[in-house]
């Protein structure tokens, strides 16, 4: 153990050995020529690895640069084009097009990737768990150039976004190749990613740009992860390990010197994903030492490759009811940085060192879950697979007919770590108009509220009368959210907005469909819906990006009108035990406009939501033709009359004796009449 960089604690090998193997070895089983490649030998190279290799290695162009050149990327692993439960890594070079050693190092390593499968345990392994993609030059035409800046003038390395000079995460205004590469990353899931540059002999690590401009150790939440990871690449390459410049080989950007819209920053502050700069040489080696600039960086990129394996914790997020995968978000206690699944697949890979950590996984429509005291180690990323559930009825779910006699089947899907609280309404369709200007100080027991902060009510700033409802404070990265169950009907509310505009938005949703987006400096606004009939989530977000602030930076809401459930609910079930997921219900009567809903509860999450069947249904006594509540034999003239068609037949009497459920009362349900009336097998 020893300690460097502000005293972060860093594990590493012992390098003597490794340094002795790294002089030792040369570029076997590679095409190692003594030249750098021109732009058209580079793409035929490409071409050439994917054509040589087309099980294990696809080449595909991300975009093209602003004078039309491809800019190629190739994909290395065991079922190329086939998501699946692995990590994505990513090695760009060359994002200015005067530093080319990097080119050279990305081609050596494709094919020594390529050549190597199947013969090499180590490569094989590495392509059969790791999804590698490899973009050797993304700044084609300074490269042919022989400028750093594109064919516009611009330096690629200052242009993506940035929270302290152009926070907005769009390709708005960027240039065609930062473009390409930002819809390329949006596409994938990227968890560990390195880009190559030469000017220096260093792995340079987040973050590279600070609030104040000047040169100062500024450490993201995972400081200790990169610069561990950032030694795995230097401790294999002597070189760098020994430049007495920068303490085995690595560095803070800002640290070093501040810049702004790199490429690293932007990975890992919007898009989750861990990401360094490797400068590889002071300057332009002579082709004849390109064999040893490889014999240096081989072992080193290899390593870095691994710890994407090694390092932290990886699982799949999946619906506990379906076992679909799961666009969710991946936080550990402690850390202000959020990593996201792969949602076509639901595999996450949280990066992190050694230590025991809390993760909280939530998804939309799902209720999150928290795993405590996860013990992470280096050597092998720890597993954890979740599963998110929601608590959802199942049956009676609205338009049934059943009889009270002898039980009614309460069924729902949820969670099988939870317990369950279950109601019954005779009355699931009564309501109310409701007009809430939170006068009363507090938020009514019918909001949910949560995020990374709560709603609150707040005086001072209104619609009407003295008070409003406002959002929590939370800080880059974060939403706080309101949540209410209404009925169908007129609703409408009033809100304000004061934030970074384009940045940080307020939002309104109705079951999961967004109606309001506003951002900016927004008076008071009135907005109003009309709901179908049945029960719906309204839901109220503040949401905010990964920098920059402005105004109040909050949102609020006022005279909220909606129309609310007046019914009248008692336990079936108080609580069950864990896991259970029905319960046996005997109605003492019957009626038409039945309900019945449920809640999980867990020891250490507390009460979910409510989740109620989408529309009342029937319960009444097989048999009971008159509806008034017994089976006796004064129901035998009133079917004969229903069975007839002398009397129009409502509600309760088809539930009660039209019992094959065919819509009719006819000769079908005679005997199924006879049974009941005496006593036999009811249908």
């Amino acid at each position: 153990m020893h300690r460097s960089h502000g005293g972060n604690p860093t594990r590493f090998v012992n390098v003597t050995p490794l340094i002795a193997l790294a002089i030792l070895t040369l570029s076997t089983g590679t095409r190692a020529n003594a030249q750098y490649h021109t732009w058209p030998q580079i793409e035929a190279a490409l071409a050439q690895a994917a054509a040589d290799h087309p099980s294990i290695c696809q080449r595909i162009s991300v975009g093209q640069s602003t004078q039309g050149r491809n800019l190629w990327a190739v994909c290395i692993t065991d079922n190329v084009g086939v998501e699946e439960d692995e990590p994505e890594f990513r090695y760009i070079s060359s994002i200015h097009g005067n530093e080319t050693i990097g080119v050279e190092m990305c081609l050596l390593l494709i094919d020594y990737l390529t050549d190597n499968y199947g013969a090499d345990p180590r490569v094989t392994n590495l392509v059969d768990s790791v999804e590698i993609w490899i973009m050797p030059l993304m700044n084609p035409d300074g490269f042919v150039a022989g400028t750093r800046y594109n064919a516009r003038g611009v330096d690629l390395n200052r242009n993506f976004p940035c929270p302290y000079t152009s926070p907005n995460n769009t390709t708005d205004g960027r240039e065609v190749e930062t473009a390409a590469v930002m819809n390329w990353a949006f596409g994938r899931a990227f968890t560990l990613s390195a880009n190559f540059h030469s000017g220096a002999l260093v792995v340079n690590f987040p973050f590279d740009a600070n609030a104040t401009g000047q040169p100062v150790y500024t450490p993201t939440p995972d400081d200790a992860m990169f610069v561990y990871v950032s030694e795995q690449y230097s401790v294999h390459n002597p070189p760098m390990w020994n430049n007495p410049a920068f303490p085995h080989g690595v560095t803070n950007g800002a640290d070093w010197y501040v810049i702004y819209g790199g490429l690293q920053d932007w990975s890992y502050v919007y898009n989750g994903c861990n990401d360094v700069t490797i400068e590889l040489a002071n300057n332009t080696p002579p082709a004849a030492q390109i064999p040893v600039w490889w014999s240096n960086n081989r072992e080193s990129m290899l390593a870095y490759i691994e710890t994407c394996l090694t390092v932290g914790v990886r699982g799949l997020v999946r619906d506990g009811h379906t076992g679909a995968p799961l666009a969710a978000t991946v936080r550990v206690a402690g850390r202000a940085h959020d990593v996201f699944t792969d949602p076509d697949v639901g595999d996450y890979h949280r990066m992190i060192e050694d230590g025991v950590y809390d993760l909280s996984f939530e998804s939309p429509g799902r209720e999150s879950e928290t795993i405590r005291n996860v013990p992470v180690s280096i050597g092998e990323a720890t597993r954890l697979d979740v599963n998110l559930w929601r608590t959802e009825i199942v049956s009676p779910n609205g338009g049934e007919m059943l009889s009270r006699e002898p039980v009614v089947l309460i069924e729902w899907c949820g969670s099988p770590n939870a317990r369950f609280q279950v109601q019954y309404t005779p009355n699931v369709s009564a309501s109310f108009r409701r007009i809430d200007g939170f006068e009363s100080g507090v938020l009514d027991l019918g909001f949910s509220t949560g995020g990374a902060a709560a709603w609150s009510i707040v005086s001072g700033i209104a619609h009407g009368g003295t008070r409003s409802a406002r959002s929590g404070t939370i800080g880059h990265n974060r939403t706080s959210w309101l949540q209410r169950t209404v009925l169908g009907g007129p609703t409408s509310f009033w809100y304000r907005v004061s934030s970074e505009s384009n940045h940080d938005w307020f939002d309104f949703y109705v079951d999961g469909q967004r109606l309001v987006h506003a951002s900016g400096t927004v008076g008071w606004t009135f907005f109003s819906v009309s709901l179908p009939p049945g029960s719906h989530v309204l839901r109220w977000e503040y949401v905010k990006d990964a920098g920059g602030t402005s105004g109040s930076d909050a949102a609020w809401i006022d005279d909220l009108t909606t129309n609310e459930p007046a019914a009248a609910w008692s336990d079936v079930a108080a609580l069950t035990d864990v896991g259970v997921t029905s319960v046996a219900w005997t109605p003492t009567f019957g009626g038409a406009d039945f309900g019945v809903r449920v809640r999980s509860y867990r020891d250490d999450a507390g009460f979910g939501p409510w989740d109620a069947g989408d529309g009342p249904f029937t319960i009444c006594l097989f048999g009971d033709a008159d509806a008034d509540g017994q089976l006796t034999a004064a129901d035998v003239p009133t079917f004969v009359a229903l069975l007839l068609a002398d009397a129009p037949a409502g509600t309760m009497q088809r539930c009660a004796v039209d019992f094959n459920r065919d819509g009719v009362i006819d000769g079908d349900d005679v005997q199924a009449f006879v049974d009941a009336l005496w006593g036999g097998d009811l249908p």
